[in-house]
């Protein structure tokens, strides 16, 4: 009988992006998370930790079950210490074949594809995990396979305040040309976080072909940070 041959393991690199608006005193009040395979970014000071340590202390739940339990939290926090803002969340976990994703608010997961193209999973709104039940109704979740995904890039909406396609595609562009750093150009009176995730491929050739031009295509939908504005890491799954 003939055996197929050792699936080779997934390689990628994870870059993240945290820093405080450059015109503002105040702390940072966005969020970063990177937990096993489970990456996200939370805007809304208090409301925003409780969502990351709710994603980050169970990173095999569902991640659509999670954001209930993290509104859950946020509900009982607002009712003990009284009003403090909601949250806006983008978080992922990333497995050999798929990533889960899950998005509330206008934090944003883009996905980058070998070709330059890119596409957002859903539209950005202003609703937030305000610890009201009816928030949930408006957290949307799915899966994506990852064959042909370059890159993901999850993000505040401090990395880019407009979704419009123009504003979308000049930071994918600057982001291809320097990374986070390069891509937060533009952007610097505005709290950030952010974390790519970049998936190299196997063949030392086909590395050569990816493109660093932006195309848009259309679509239908712990651990935290050590504060260290930008750093890359390696990961590989078994």
């Amino acid at each position: 009988m003939k055996r197929k041959a050792p699936r080779k393991a997934l390689a990628m690199t994870v870059e993240t992006l945290v820093t405080a608006g450059a015109s503002s005193s105040a702390p940072n009040e966005d969020v970063l998370l990177v937990s096993g395979h489970v990456y996200g970014v939370f805007d809304g000071g208090r409301s925003g930790a409780i969502a990351s340590e709710v994603f980050g202390d169970r990173t095999r739940a569902p991640l659509a079950e999670l954001c209930q339990e993290a509104n859950r939290r946020i509900g009982e926090a607002r009712a003990q210490d009284g009003a403090q803002a909601g949250s806006a969340a983008a978080v992922v976990r990333v497995a050999k074949d798929t990533f889960e994703w899950v998005m509330v608010g206008r934090s944003r997961v883009v996905v980058v594809r070998a070709d330059g193209s890119f596409e957002r999973l859903a539209p950005e709104d202003e609703h937030v995990l305000s610890g009201e039940p009816s928030a949930e109704a408006f957290v949307r979740a799915g899966e994506h396979k990852l064959a042909g995904v370059r890159h993901l890039l999850l993000f505040t909406d401090g990395l880019a305040a407009s979704g419009a396609d123009e504003a979308m595609e000049g930071l994918v562009g600057r982001f291809l040309d320097g990374g986070l750093t390069a891509a937060r150009q533009g952007a610097q009176e505005a709290d950030v976080a952010a974390v790519a995730i970049s998936f190299l491929p196997p063949n030392p050739v086909a590395r050569k072909r990816i493109s660093k031009v932006p195309r848009r295509i259309l679509t239908g939908g712990a651990k935290r940070s050590s504060g260290v504005p930008s750093r890359r890491r390696r990961s590989r799954f078994p």
